[in-house]
């Protein structure tokens, strides 16, 4: 089997296995005990933050452990509804935001979280958060994805962070499918970041929130004194411990990711999307047209069904993924279609479609993204043919 569903998840890291499995043979005891062994604990936690910060271009004090992306994602969520002035403005968020922020902010701050509109690739321009940001009635917050998940197009973060740092502004991007495709150096120069340990070649139930050095008052989830009483609970070390190894590892890769490389992986899959286009008439690719991950690729099939075409590549060796299928455009697993808009994307409202999802990892090489390209095709093409769908 093939594995094209690597924004979903990725295998363990052999790195990442080897550090749980020592520390938790030689530090399985509670880092918030008093003993000598504990202490030792306590130490490789603290090792564990600081190769982190080191990784991320921030202060290791910046770093609080959370059990995933999600979690970090809720517990900002409830930290700015405690630390905002209930009248201090707008938060923005991008209208593809990931549902794991989108639904705990809506749910933090009632009536206060804006939805920024995208342009026909899935972006937030830096243009309109400039103009955001001049208005008189400004916004106390802005976040916008690093990396979307459903089609890899990439925002100008970087860009986003120091505007709003000029504006005096927060600024939180989440980070979650940037760390480990694309180098993760200067993801300390955002106030907020959060991680996921699973998207990078990680354990499972890890992750991490990178907030401003002075928001020594940031309080996630409550009780005991750990992280300094900033994220309440004992620390899962070995999970840490292996979730920075991890990144130590394709951290290597991704920083040397340039070049010939990056435009050999990227040709794969770019010549995967040309078969695609050739053989399957009315095919749109999300984002084509944008600076996107080189891993992934968003196929938009009208009149399919999503869940009948992975169950069908599947057969074909092929693991993928995609937006369920959806009648409406209202299915909350494909934001990128509704928030870019029918009209743009050249299909009629209402109409039925399906998005499938191609995310490579490290290993997938231009005869998988071949592979691919021969399994969507036959699969698509078994299935009668796809109207013409005009663009222009």
């Amino acid at each position: 089997m093939r594995y094209f569903d690597a924004n979903a998840t990725t295998p363990l890291h052999p790195a990442a296995r080897a550090a749980w499995l020592q520390a938790s043979a030689d530090h399985w005891q509670n880092p918030s005990s008093l003993s000598g062994a504990a202490t030792e604990a306590r130490e490789c936690l603290d090792d564990a933050r600081e190769t982190l910060g080191e990784l991320l271009g921030c202060e290791p004090q910046r770093i609080l452990f959370t059990g995933s992306a999600t979690a970090a994602n809720n517990g900002l969520a409830r930290h700015l509804a405690k630390a905002l002035n209930p009248v201090a403005g707008e938060l923005l968020i991008s209208a593809v935001e990931h549902p794991s922020l989108a639904v705990p902010m809506a749910a933090a701050l009632p009536g206060r979280v804006r939805e920024l509109p995208v342009d026909e690739a899935g972006r937030v321009m830096p243009a309109g958060v400039e103009e955001e940001l001049a208005a008189a009635a400004k916004p106390a917050f802005l976040s916008l994805l690093a990396a979307n998940n459903e089609t890899g197009v990439l925002h100008d973060w970087e860009e986003m962070a120091g505007l709003c740092r000029h504006a005096g502004v927060w600024f939180h991007t989440d980070a979650s499918q940037w760390i480990g495709k694309l180098p993760p150096g200067r993801l300390g120069r955002a106030d907020f970041v959060t991680g996921s340990s699973h998207k990078f070649g990680g354990p499972k139930g890890v992750g991490f929130l990178v907030v401003p050095g002075e928001a020594a008052a940031f309080t996630g989830d409550q009780g005991g004194p750990q992280q300094q009483g900033r994220w309440a609970g004992t620390e899962n070390l070995p999970g840490i411990v292996a979730m920075v190894a991890a990144l130590e590892a394709v951290a290597h890769e991704t920083e040397g990711f340039a070049g010939a490389m990056r435009q050999e992986r990227q040709a794969a899959r770019d010549d995967f999307e040309r078969v695609v286009m050739q053989e399957i008439p009315g095919a749109i690719i999300l984002g084509r047209q944008a600076e996107r991950l080189w891993n992934t690729s968003a196929v938009l099939l009208p009149g399919h069904d999503g869940r009948r075409l992975v169950a069908a590549v599947e057969r074909q060796g092929i693991a993928a993924s995609t937006g369920a299928a959806c009648s409406s455009g209202s299915d909350a697993t494909a934001k990128a279609v509704t928030a870019i808009g029918f009209s743009r994307l050249g299909l009629p409202a209402g109409s039925q479609w399906a998005m499938l999802r191609l995310s490579a990892g490290w290993s997938t090489t231009a005869a998988d993204w071949q592979a691919a390209a021969q399994a969507v095709s036959a699969v698509v093409q078994g299935a009668g043919p796809l109207p013409r769908i005009s663009l222009g």
